[in-house]
């Protein structure tokens, strides 16, 4: 009688034993340029500066025409690539809006945020007394 009773705790000790957790979802998939792709009008809030600086990004998801429009000017070519969640742009020297004579050079990264883009700005100038580096944050939304 021992073989059986032992048997049968033992398909117990199984049958109770904790189930198994089904396994979590598959992460969503990474973004590519074809969903940051489009014209984004944007406002660059920068540390020290009082008001938000207004602009326009665009490019496809080929990801070699992306440019950076401030009001009155013409396009500035902008370096971008995906870095996991991130649209990373970097623009191409160009005269600052806020220091005149001054070059600067824009560092941008961006999330989708619920059909918006997010992200934090780095704007380096270069001054005659070396580089200044000014931190900030960016919002945007797609233009129709």
């Amino acid at each position: 009688m021992r073989l059986p009773s032992a048997a049968l705790i033992a398909t117990l000790l199984v049958a109770c034993g904790p189930a198994e957790e089904p396994a979590p979802p598959p992460p969503p998939p990474a973004p590519t340029l074809a969903d940051f792709a489009g014209t984004w009008q944007t406002t660059a809030t920068l540390v020290g500066v009082e008001n938000p600086v207004p602009s326009t990004m665009s490019g496809t998801a080929a990801g070699t025409d992306w440019t950076m429009s401030l009001e009155g000017r013409p396009g500035i070519p902008m370096q971008v690539s995906i870095v996991g969640d991130s649209l990373i742009a970097v623009s191409a020297e160009y005269e600052s809006v806020l220091r005149p004579g001054v070059r600067v050079v824009t560092r941008i990264a961006s999330v989708l945020e619920n059909g918006t883009l997010a992200g934090k700005v780095v704007a380096t100038y270069t001054t005659a007394a070396g580089q200044d580096v000014v931190t900030g944050t960016t919002r945007g939304t797609r233009v129709p």
